[in-house]
């Protein structure tokens, strides 16, 4: 009977400490006989970190001159849109995109290995719906290069039809099912060195010839300057305004809307930050994300392109 109440006693008071503990910690009224504080101190590093979610996304399928949209997104719940998130400590002020693409035209190839799914994807900071409106959407970087083969109706600056192909080259820029033929007064390797640009402003589709008179016709004429090897301008005008175009010497031209990197930073440019203000840590935004793929490209899955998100806390 003693050993039971001396049982009894040593539970009794292991609950009443246990309790106590419980009641000190959490503000309970349960008596206490004493307590004593530890003091807790962290100092977190300075880190920049972004996370953006989804980090995958797959559209199938999708037509030539087709949007790939949440309609077509089949990884997860038709996600239309990404997230990104400041994971680090430290604010940040600047996010601007980066994509890649192919490394030469992927066009009358007869293969998919030369496309690039980044040369395809557009963004939009309008994310108030999961379809936000059509026009909202701007390519990152999106590159093209000049046609391989040559378009016997198109008339170049001297009159010409088809170009004169040793003093202009043509291109189109595609924007899905529309396309605006370019062309720059000069040739491989000196297309950097081409003083403009001229870019339809009737876009080219399955129903209408668009913009094809370079001398005469309704067209835009942007004037490109020389910055750090690249021939730039900013097209302010036109069907394609809101976009920094950038020419490489072998004609390569890029568009850029969403890309602030060289060659797009140029002063009085017209690629533009993402994001500008202050990004604290645990913040976020969205951007609303689509793929527009141009007619003529091959069939099956285009090679796997990627994007970027990058900060600075400038």
């Amino acid at each position: 009977m003693k050993r039971r109440l001396w049982i009894g006693a040593l539970v009794m008071l292991f609950l009443g400490i246990f309790m106590g503990s419980v009641s000190a910690q959490l503000g309970g009224n349960l008596s206490v006989n004493d307590s004593d504080p530890v003091y807790i101190t962290v100092n977190v590093s300075t880190k920049t970190m972004i996370d953006v979610e989804p980090y995958a996304l797959t559209w199938s399928p999708v037509d030539p001159g087709g949007v790939g949209d949440n309609d077509t997104e089949i990884l997860g719940p038709n996600y239309f849109a990404i997230q990104i998130e400041n994971i680090g400590s430290h604010n940040i002020t600047h996010v601007w995109f980066n994509a890649t693409y192919p490394s030469a035209s992927p066009f009358a190839r007869g293969s998919a290995a030369y496309t690039d799914a980044g040369n395809y994807v557009v963004l939009s900071s309008n994310t108030s719906s999961n379809k936000p409106p059509a026009n909202g959407f701007w390519f990152i970087n999106r590159v093209e290069y000049n046609e391989t083969r040559e378009l016997v109706y198109l008339r170049d600056p001297d009159g010409n039809m088809p170009p004169d192909s040793s003093t202009y080259t043509y291109g189109r820029f595609r924007n899905a099912s529309n396309e605006y033929f370019w062309m720059l007064n000069n040739v491989s390797p000196n297309c950097n060195a081409s003083t403009y640009i001229r870019i339809g402003n009737e876009s080219h589709t399955r129903t209408q010839t668009g913009t094809t008179n370079f001398q005469t016709g309704n067209f835009s004429e942007i004037a490109l300057s020389s910055y750090g090897g690249w021939a730039v301008g900013h097209i302010s005008s036109g069907p394609l305004s809101g976009y920094e175009v950038a020419v490489n010497a072998t004609c390569a031209v890029f568009f850029s809307h969403w890309n602030r990197d060289f060659p797009f930073d140029s002063p009085g440019t017209e690629a533009v930050y993402a994001y500008s203000g202050i990004l604290t840590p645990g913040d976020s935004f969205a951007m609303a994300i689509k793929v527009y793929v141009p007619y003529g490209i091959y069939e099956g899955q285009s090679g796997q392109g990627t994007i970027w998100a990058i900060v600075n806390d400038v």
